[in-house]
């Protein structure tokens, strides 16, 4: 009995927190970015970082400003695009941000996981070009439905946008 009283006054206390209510001023906790990433284990800008990383490897971080700039507005919700802006994404690069909202970080890891599968496909494409060609040097007894299923496979995952293949 007396387990279940102290489960409900955390629960309680718990749920205070969550609503920004608070004994010290300013408010409670981001509960919402918190309890929306709790299986994350990267922080914000451990994310942001990643991204950057993936959108313009092997440049400056002022480099890679830009295209998390432009891919954070393709991701964020229609009402926030004012909100994002080049000194907001330097800010949580840099660790500066005070807070990142829900709406920033499930841009960030849509955008990573985005860049992260539109990779795997060009990958595949280019390991089906390369074994197209080593069967045909081989000279190995490929029937017509079976090459035309591998040049399917090569140029259907062409994800350039100019609807060429993807060499």
């Amino acid at each position: 009995m007396i387990e279940a009283e102290i489960v409900e006054s955390s629960t309680k206390s718990l749920e205070s927190l969550a609503k920004g209510r608070s004994p010290r001023r300013g408010g409670g906790i981001m509960s919402s970015v918190t309890a929306a990433f709790t299986a994350e284990k990267r922080s914000p800008r451990q994310i942001i970082q990643a991204v950057g990383d993936l959108l313009a490897p092997n440049v400056p971080a002022k480099s890679q400003f830009a295209p998390i700039l432009r891919a954070l507005i393709k991701f964020v919700p229609q009402e926030y695009h004012k909100r994002v802006t080049e000194r907001r994404v330097r800010g949580i690069y840099n660790g500066d941000a005070r807070r990142v909202e829900w709406y920033e970080v499930q841009a960030l890891l849509d955008i990573e996981a985005t860049e992260e599968a539109r990779r795997a496909k060009l990958k595949l494409a280019t390991t089906a070009h390369i074994l197209a060609a080593h069967l045909a040097a081989e000279g190995a007894p490929l029937d017509g439905h079976q090459m035309r299923a591998l040049g399917r496979l090569a140029g259907a995952l062409d994800l350039s946008g100019t609807g060429g293949d993807a060499r």
